[in-house]
């Protein structure tokens, strides 16, 4: 009977977190959003590329300059497809962090930029530190994990 009153309570407790999380625009939402605005300047990019191959522009480059230089749309489309990578590696994270029981999400900052994981924030040990670290690296697309975590005093 007290393991499934402890199971009860923990599973509240972590509903309860998850819900806060998302509903004050932290975690996997806040993740969402900001793989939503890279993805849209990668698109932006795309297109402002596609609308200078104005002929008009190129004479007024060439006549001006002496050369006419172009990149591809396919950075744009990279850039896209790595920006939303990113978002969905921070969300991973972010939900593993949610869910562990000696880590808070509230305190743990984390950010994911082509692979590489930043943690930042405040954990109650070193232990604590190993562990946001160890779940960091478990995801496929993460190569590097730099932690500037602090672990608060013991009071």
């Amino acid at each position: 009977m007290r393991v499934l009153m402890r199971v009860v309570l923990v599973a509240g407790v972590v509903g309860g977190l998850l819900w806060l999380a998302l509903h004050f625009g932290l975690g996997p939402e806040r993740a969402s959003r900001e793989a939503r605005a890279e993805v849209g300047s990668a698109v932006r990019g795309a297109r402002e590329a596609l609308a200078d191959l104005d002929v008009r522009a190129i004479a007024e480059e060439l006549k001006e300059t002496g050369r006419v230089v172009r990149r591809k749309a396919a950075r744009a489309a990279r850039q896209a497809a790595e920006a939303t990578e990113d978002a969905r590696t921070t969300a991973a994270i972010t939900g593993k962090i949610a869910m562990d029981p000696e880590l808070s999400v509230f305190a743990i900052d984390v950010n994911v930029t082509e692979g590489r994981v930043t943690l930042a924030g405040r954990v109650d040990s070193p232990e604590g530190v190993a562990r946001a670290i160890r779940l960091a690296l478990e995801e496929d697309a993460v190569h590097e994990v730099v932690s500037t975590l602090q672990v608060r005093e013991a009071r």
